[in-house]
């Protein structure tokens, strides 16, 4: 049996060019490379300022979990707020939170890698 190409098959890299912008190649592609690195290391570049936006955001509850202020449960509960604050708004519907709030719960429970870890802050 001979296997043949579909003649609406483009060879690849012939699709998606844009007319009249011609592709970065080489020391220009590696210039322009460099360029937008230094700028984003210039400005805290956005790896960085998410890093430090992502640790924050629960760095007090980690504080407070370590120190015995907090249980692991009530630090659970308190990061699933904050997830549901963050992706849906305080003025989500309440059963809508509810929902999507025991959602990532039962995630939490039912990923082997994930419960592991909720173990393990309590036997810390």
């Amino acid at each position: 049996m001979k296997v043949t190409r579909s003649p609406h098959v483009q060879p690849g890299g012939s699709a998606g060019k844009a007319p009249g912008i011609a592709p970065a190649k080489g020391k220009a592609f590696a210039e322009k490379l460099a360029g937008a690195e230094q700028a984003a290391g210039t400005a805290g570049g956005p790896a960085k300022a998410g890093a430090a936006g992502k640790a924050s955001a629960v760095a007090d509850l980690g504080a407070a979990l370590q120190a015995g202020k907090l249980g692991p449960g009530a630090a659970i509960d308190q990061v699933i707020e904050r997830v549901l604050d963050r992706q849906l708004g305080k003025a989500a519907a309440p059963a809508l939170r509810a929902q999507l709030g025991q959602a990532l719960r039962e995630s939490l429970a039912d990923d082997p890698l994930l419960s592991a870890k909720v173990r393990a802050l309590g036997s810390k």
